[in-house]
Parts: structure tokens; C-alpha cells; sequence
């Protein structure tokens, strides 16, 4: 066994790698470089016999020859355009081998040169000559850029694996956007809290849904792998984006109320609730199909549909939108306000500069810009979004087959959804109150229809009102993941409300459900 001494420069390169707090860029240099100073070859000698710097990356390309300057530039470019930051190997073959080339003091000044009247806005690089300890030159082209995008030769171009592939106008409009208002959007932002502050039951779900629908392929490791994974991590620090995402917020982000006139001056009832995104949107959606009405039509011997005032997908994906596209520099919060003729869900922000939102609702934008990338990318790749610039379009559609007239309307701080409810969905007139839950007795159509567990769970909490999933779990002889899907149907079902987060988060019958 031949013993590498390792110098204090390496022990450094090493730190940097596990540290983690690197862009891959860096990362995959300290690699390169370490490779580069260990490799031995089977000479016997302990020289190296051919020195191979790894695969290309989307931070890292190789060209033979400085005979490949043009395309190596585009590169350089799409790579800034991706990452901000990235690494250019002239005389390396495609699978890494060094392979050299002729290497003058002409040739460094002639490359960056080439670098700088190129791409716009000009970088400079550091370009240096290296040796691959067996007489063979290379040059590496280290490149930093914030400025993005940048266009080569007057094109736009981005990385995706190892390839430098065209931009659509609309990603460049959108990164034209970001470069006018924030140096880096607010969802990629550091955040203060720690990653224990995670909701891990919450990632594991979002996991799952991303592994049952294909956009998203490792399964659940770890938080923190799982967070660097989907890029909702800075260093060390959770992004903006992961504490919206996965963080019970410390601050109110939902007020629901019910009022009895549009001049705001008696309300009926309110709720103010904080939590994680997806928990916001479980709660906002279970208080609107608590307080609308809803018939059932019972088909051949079938059981019998429930079908809501408000098609529940098209509440689910304004509420998702309010979340996604809402200003968070804003002190406000997403408010829902429920009136005898309408249903309005307000988002603190108006529509970014150059969107409309009654053009979405026509049908004659699909445009995707958004002022939070990182948190609909996120959303995208667990199916929450279905489809950039499709939220809108599908709530128009949802709508018209519910005969649902909805309309945006700009406020002074932000948008209002409005859903105009139709007063022809039920015999009697809509009314500002709750509406009473049909009882969930022994001989009630709704307890017939909840499955054995459910009505398991409920007559649990009915005995012993609100305990956690592990207790219940423990008495009932259910499985933990069994219990999380029973917890989900009855939440959907306005059966029960939670309380608290992660391992203090309870479960208690909703007031409607005791028939209270």
C-alpha cells in the first residue's frame, strides 16, 4: 500500500468539499485538484501515466484544443446563465484524459481576449496555464458572473447536464426581470431558521408525491440531502423558499373570515392560522368547503357525490397561486373572505410588472413570469403545479363547467381572486353561517360512507378529544401511515382540524362534526 502524505493545501480542498458551502463549481474544482496532485499511475514509478480530470458537469467543460475557442465561450455563457459561476478546460478530451496542447503566453492573452469581447455583460476571467506533471500543458478558464443573463455572439443560451441549449424568450424575459428588481430573488434569500425547524413529515410527503408523479427520482434520504436535492439550500442555510415551503411560519399568513356585508362591518366569524405552505392551503381549503354549500347526486347503486359550491380544485389552485406569486417582502397575508354572494381570496402584491391577470383569465397570456422562481420550480416538482402558466387558465375552465363567474380585481396592496357564487346551486338562498354537517350517527349515509378506519378515528376522538397520531396509532392498532391517510381524508372531509406542528401537532374532531 503505497501512503499519501497529505500537505495542509490539500486537508483545505478537503474542508472545502465537505463543508458544502461551496457552489458545484468550486466543489468540483477542489475535486479536479485533488485528483490532480494524488493520482499515480502503474508505472511503478508513482508518476502519473495520464492524468483524468472527471466528467463534465453543468459547471465544468472540457475541449481538446483551444481550436473549440467559439464553442467554448458559448459555454462559458450558458453555464453563467445557470449557475453564475463555472470552469473551462482547453486541451482535455470529452471523458476528462488530459491530452494537451501548445500552450504561449500569446494563447492566455488571446483566450481571454476572446472571453471578454464575446459575452455581454463582459466578464474577465482567470485564465492559467497548468501542467499535468508529465510535460503535457493545459489551460483552465475560471469564470464568476451575477449579472445574468449574458448572451453570446447575441444568444441566450443555458446548461442542462453537459449541453448548452437555447433559452426561450420568456426565460430570458424572466431573468431580465430579476436582474431589474433584486441581485437575487427574495425566495433565494439565506433564512435565519435553522434546518431542525423543517417539517420533516411535511418533506417526506412532498417526496412522495414527487416520486408518484416522476419529476422527482431519488427517494427520502435526510432533510438536509433531500433540501440540497431541490436546490433549497445556500451553504449550510435553508433559502427563503425552504422555510415557506417546509417552516410552520412564525407570523400569521392566513385570516379567514366569514362577513356579513361587503363594508366589512360584522364578522361572523375569523380564524387566523400560521404553519407550513401546504399546511396553510389544507387549512384554507377545508374552511371554504366547511362554509359553502354542496348537493350530493347518488348514481345507480353506487354511493353517493359530493359536489362543492366551488370546484375544490380550482379553490386549491388560486390558494397555491396566492402562496407561489404573493409578494413576501410584504407585511400583509393571504385573507379569505367569504360574503353571501361571492368568495374573495386576496394576495399581498399585484401581478408582476408586464402581467395581466384578466389576460390569463381570457386565455391570451401563458406567459410564467414569476417574482418567486424557486418556490413554483419547487411546487412543479411535486405536482403541485401542474404546468408553468397553467393555474389560471384551469381555474377559467373548472369554473365554467361549475357555471362560476370569477373575476381578478387590483386592490391597493395587492390582488383579489373573486369567485361570484350561484345562487341556482342550491333550493334556498346561500347564507352568511355555517352550514350544519349532517350527523355522523350509526345510520347516517356520511358515517356508511367513511371507511372502517376512519370511523375508527372518529369515535376516538368523539370518547377522548384531541390526542396525536402516535397515541392513536397505539390504542387503534393502525400503522402510522395508515393513520396519516385516514387524518388527510377526514381534514378534506372538514371531519377534523390540527393543531400545532411536527411532533406537537394534535388532532380533534372539527365543531361541525360534533354537531356543535
Amino acid at each position: 500500500m503505497t501512503c499519501v502524505r497529505r500537505s495542509s493545501q490539500d486537508v483545505l480542498w478537503l474542508q472545502t468539499c465537505r463543508q458544502g458551502r461551496q457552489t458545484g463549481f468550486v466543489r468540483a474544482s477542489a475535486h479536479i485538484a485533488y485528483n490532480h496532485r494524488h493520482s499515480t499511475g502503474s508505472t511503478g514509478e508513482g508518476r502519473l501515466a495520464s492524468l483524468n480530470l472527471g466528467r463534465e458537469t453543468e459547471t465544468v467543460e472540457f475541449k481538446k484544443t483551444t481550436s473549440e475557442l467559439r464553442e467554448g465561450i458559448e459555454s462559458i455563457a450558458s453555464i453563467l446563465n445557470k449557475h453564475g459561476a463555472g470552469e473551462l478546460y482547453f486541451g482535455v478530451r470529452d471523458d476528462g484524459e488530459v491530452t494537451g496542447q501548445d500552450v504561449a503566453g500569446s494563447t492566455l492573452r488571446r483566450v481571454s481576449q476572446a472571453v471578454a469581447s464575446s459575452i455581454s455583460p463582459t466578464i474577465h476571467p482567470s485564465v492559467e496555464r497548468l501542467d499535468d506533471g508529465e510535460g503535457r500543458s493545459y489551460i483552465r478558464v475560471s469564470f464568476v458572473g451575477r449579472e445574468a443573463p449574458y448572451s453570446c455572439h447575441g444568444r441566450f443560451r443555458t446548461r442542462v447536464a453537459d449541453e448548452d441549449v437555447p433559452m426561450s424568450q420568456e426565460e430570458i424575459g424572466r431573468m431580465f426581470l430579476y436582474a431589474r428588481t433584486h441581485e437575487l430573488p427574495w425566495d433565494e434569500w439565506e433564512s435565519d431558521r435553522p434546518i431542525l425547524d423543517i417539517d420533516e413529515e411535511e418533506l417526506r410527503a412532498f417526496v412522495s408525491r414527487g416520486n408518484a408523479c416522476g419529476r422527482i427520482e431519488e427517494p427520502f434520504a435526510s432533510v438536509e440531502a433531500t433540501l440540497e436535492g431541490l436546490g433549497l439550500l445556500r451553504g449550510d442555510h435553508l433559502t427563503n423558499a425552504a422555510e415557506v415551503l417546509f417552516c410552520t411560519s412564525r407570523d400569521v399568513e392566513l385570516k379567514m373570515g366569514i362577513l356579513a356585508t361587503h363594508a366589512r362591518t360584522e364578522i361572523l366569524d375569523l380564524h387566523q392560522e400560521s404553519g407550513t405552505l401546504f399546511e396553510l392551503v389544507r387549512k384554507a381549503q377545508t374552511y371554504i368547503l366547511n362554509n359553502t354549500r354542496r348537493r350530493f347526486v347518488i348514481k345507480g347503486m353506487g354511493p353517493r357525490e359530493e359536489i362543492p359550491e366551488i370546484p375544490t380544485d380550482a379553490v386549491r389552485e388560486i390558494l397555491i397561486n396566492a402562496y407561489t406569486h404573493r409578494d413576501w417582502l410584504s407585511s400583509g397575508c393571504v385573507q379569505i373572505d367569504i360574503y353571501n354572494d361571492s368568495i374573495e381570496v386576496f394576495n399581498p402584491g399585484w401581478f408582476i410588472e408586464g402581467q395581466d391577470p384578466e389576460a390569463h383569465l381570457s386565455g391570451k397570456s401563458r406567459s410564467s413570469l414569476t417574482r418567486n422562481e424557486l418556490i413554483a420550480r419547487t411546487l412543479y416538482r411535486s405536482k403541485d403545479i401542474e404546468s408553468y402558466a397553467s393555474g389560471i387558465p384551469r381555474v377559467r375552465d373548472l369554473c365554467a363547467n361549475a357555471n362560476i363567474r370569477i373575476e381578478c380585481q387590483r386592490m391597493a396592496d395587492g390582488t383579489n381572486f373573486v369567485f361570484h357564487r350561484n345562487d341556482a346551486f342550491a333550493d334556498k338562498p346561500p347564507t352568511n353561517r355555517r352550514q350544519p354537517a349532517e350527523p355522523l350517527g350509526s345510520q347516517s349515509p356520511a358515517w356508511r360512507d367513511m371507511p372502517e378506519n376512519d370511523r375508527l378515528v372518529y369515535q376516538y376522538l368523539l370518547e377522548n378529544g384531541s390526542s396525536r397520531t402516535s397515541d392513536m396509532a397505539r390504542t387503534l392498532k393502525v400503522s402510522p401511515r395508515t393513520l396519516r391517510d385516514v387524518m388527510r381524508r377526514l381534514s378534506e372531509r372538514g371531519v377534523v382540524v390540527a393543531h400545532g406542528a411536527n411532533r406537537n401537532r394534535t388532532y380533534d374532531l372539527a365543531p361541525r362534526a360534533r354537531g356543535t
